[in-house]
């Protein structure tokens, strides 16, 4: 696949996996354990240009194309998934705003955003609902003189919601949907940490708590009854080709951790690679790791062209390698055998990071309905 790309997307690819290899994969596990990362990691990746990739220069981003935005993902999600988590919920909340934002909101957060002095959150599930965007039941109500909103609800399973200072917030406004930006300091905000999960650990997922919170009205992104019909579907885009070049990263993981282990643990006089049905693991695992890169790469390439498919791509992407690198991780595992399921494993974080792949940014199912449609309108048009 390497062989699409330019040269500078070439030189920046091996740039971020090196950064990967000296300043994340060392760490991952011990991240994991302790369920957080360190303000040290998080202040390199803003001195490094990587929380604005795709921020424009002008707003102090580094601009790029998204084939180089999913290449630091695929970077990242070798390392560790829960810290790609980041990448992706920066992007989310900085290309919402500069495609809906004001010239104001712009000034004020994309070059923090960048940069990394400001983190945020892209605050959209809420108990009880999940993928049913429809039945938010948060509300914002306007104030007498028109200036202010009112913020009451709860969110849920909020990536990096333990140390955001922004959130992105979607609700209703006399039943029409709105966005705004709520700032964690704000009077009436609680935060409330979300641990054990069953991977992505380290994202710092929260549980957030509106309760009369006072918004003035110039944090209101876009228009009333926009938010999620025009506003969130620009954060949600990010999101899939983040999280689906993350999971390629992932899948990239267990395949090298997988082949090494075969070639190098030995079961009598022959070494683990040797045993054929290990090697339909690896045929398997490879193979899909191929079609993976190439599916990322279209998804991406069709986002830099703007082409009208861009939205199916992302979905088939996102789709595949989910999927794909669910049943890697189980591989992996199975090849390693006992060793794989011990915590030490870097195996067995991969697995249960793996597993989270298939509901983030949309569930497996929800995938296959989007798609099944997609593919019986594209069949209609054909024959009409």
């Amino acid at each position: 696949m390497e062989s699409l790309l330019d040269s500078d997307q070439k030189k920046r690819y091996q740039e971020f996996k090196e950064f990967v290899a000296a300043q994340v994969e060392p760490f991952a596990e011990r991240w994991d354990r302790e369920q957080q990362h360190p303000a040290s990691i998080i202040s390199a990746l803003g001195q490094a240009g990587y929380l604005g990739s795709t921020v424009p220069v002008a707003y102090g981003g580094k601009g790029w194309d998204f084939v180089t935005f999913g290449l630091l993902n695929e970077a990242f999600g070798y390392g560790s998934s829960a810290l790609t988590d980041l990448l992706t919920v920066q992007a989310m909340v900085s290309m919402t705003l500069l495609k809906w934002g004001t010239d104001e909101q712009k000034k004020k957060w994309l070059p923090s955003l960048a940069n990394g002095q400001t983190i945020a959150a892209f605050a959209l599930t809420e108990p009880g609902t999940g993928s049913a965007l429809q039945s938010l039941q948060t509300t914002f109500r306007g104030t007498e003189g028109r200036d202010r909103l009112i913020l009451n609800g709860t969110k849920q399973w909020i990536s990096y919601g333990q140390l955001a200072q922004i959130f992105l917030v979607f609700g209703k406004l006399d039943e029409k949907f709105v966005a705004c930006l709520v700032q964690r300091e704000s009077a009436g905000v609680e935060i409330e940490p979300i641990r054990e999960m069953l991977g992505f650990r380290a994202a710092g997922l929260a549980r957030i708590k509106f309760h009369e919170v006072e918004i003035s009205s110039e944090n209101v992104i876009g228009k009333a009854g926009f938010a999620l019909s025009h506003i969130a579907p620009v954060g949600l885009q990010y999101g899939r080709i983040s999280t689906a070049c993350s999971a390629l990263g992932l899948l990239r993981g267990c395949f090298d951790a997988s082949i090494s282990h075969a070639v190098t643990r030995k079961v009598g006089n022959q070494s683990v690679g040797d045993i054929g049905m290990i090697r339909s693991l690896l045929a398997r695992m490879g193979t899909d790791l191929e079609a993976a890169r190439f599916l990322c790469h279209a998804a991406c390439r069709a986002e830099d062209q703007h082409l009208p498919e861009a939205f199916a791509k992302t979905l088939v992407a996102k789709y595949f390698t989910s999927t794909a690198v669910a049943k890697a991780a189980s591989n992996a595992v199975q090849i390693h055998g006992a060793s794989g399921c011990h915590e030490s494993a870097r195996v067995a974080r991969y697995y249960r990071d793996a597993k989270l792949m298939e509901i983030l940014e949309g569930t497996t199912q929800i995938h296959e309905h989007l798609l099944g449609r997609i593919f019986l309108d594209q069949a209609q048009q054909i024959k009409s």
